[in-house]
């Protein structure tokens, strides 16, 4: 395990350090975005999801990958699927089941995480989220943003952003979920320490992504955000982290930090995560999605979505 670590954090720091695997997706004409979550559900299709969504539901693009190094060859967008709904879930999370055939997507303005077909349609199921952890116990908008499946398990997993009301801060709900949809399991999650700043209207810091590793481990995107009043100065810090649940042993893989200023306009908000397809030489590759809030910004200075594509050997 510490040698599979240590290979994991070398890679990770080279990728992060040369910037050679971050994609800015509008090279393949994918439109400015919210996108916040992305998952794998068959093939080269991968379900997005944005927290402005036109209904609920989600994308689906098409990601083509050189099979020696893992480089992104192209991204082709299939269109929105989904159904008009009657006030905006702020989809932040999305996971794909496949015993059952379904997305499930999870919605920081509701707190609630939904069954979808693949198809989009919402199937009328959802996972039975506990009172304590329920929109009234939440601080406002740092609910249930990241969501996985472990499919090895088959269980889903899912964490509050930031901690609940009652708990100290920091302090973060980790809970799964069983085939019947029913919660099978609370765990504590502890944030690292902040770096970039208080806790003002203008920082965020909380777990934004999951990915199930299947042998009982969840891989942990955490974002720490510093965001000004004029933008330029914001930064955000993006770190990897390996977590198991059981015993809460922590590694972490890699950190960078991304900053918006005149010179550089390279500012990424990462907040989806999931795994890719296996390089032929064993290699995992890892995606991670950033949300450009639709490409903020002004004259020439504006946000992107990138894609960031890290192919690593995790065993």
């Amino acid at each position: 395990m510490k040698r599979a670590a240590l290979l994991v954090t070398l890679l990770q720091l080279a990728v992060i350090a040369w910037g050679e695997h971050v994609y800015k997706l509008r090279k393949w004409s994918i439109p400015p975005g919210n996108y916040s979550g992305i998952t794998h559900i068959g093939g080269d299709r991968y379900a997005v999801v944005s927290d402005k969504s036109p209904g609920a539901g989600f994308y689906v693009w098409r990601l083509g990958f050189d099979e020696r190094d893992g480089r992104l060859l192209n991204v082709y967008a299939e269109g929105f699927r989904g159904v008009p709904w009657d006030y905006d879930r702020d989809a932040e999370g999305v996971a794909y089941c496949p015993w059952r055939q379904s997305v499930f997507i999870s919605g920081e303005e509701d707190q609630r995480i939904l069954e979808h077909s693949l198809d989009g349609t919402p199937t009328g199921n959802e996972l039975s989220i506990p009172t304590h952890v329920s929109r009234d116990r939440i601080q406002p908008g740092r609910g249930f943003e990241a969501l996985c499946c472990d499919t090895v398990r088959r269980l889903l997993w899912t964490v509050t952003e930031s901690n609940i009301k009652s708990d100290s801060t920091g302090h973060l709900r980790l809970l799964c979920f069983g085939d019947d949809l029913q919660p099978k399991g609370e765990f504590s999650y502890v944030l690292g320490e902040s770096r970039l700043g208080n806790d003002d209207a203008g920082h965020y810091y909380g777990v934004v992504a999951l990915s199930a590793l299947g042998d009982g481990s969840l891989l942990v995107l955490e974002r720490e955000a510093l965001i000004t009043g004029r933008r330029l100065g914001s930064k955000c810090r993006c770190v990897l982290l390996r977590f198991v649940p059981v015993d809460g042993a922590r590694t972490e893989l890699a950190e960078w930090t991304t900053r918006f200023t005149l010179a550089d306009t390279r500012f990424a908000n990462y907040e989806g995560m999931c795994l890719g397809p296996v390089l032929p030489d064993g290699r995992q590759i890892i995606l991670l999605l950033s949300d450009s809030q639709a490409g903020m910004g002004r004259l020439f200075w504006h946000l992107r979505d990138r894609l960031m594509v890290v192919p690593v050997r995790l065993y």
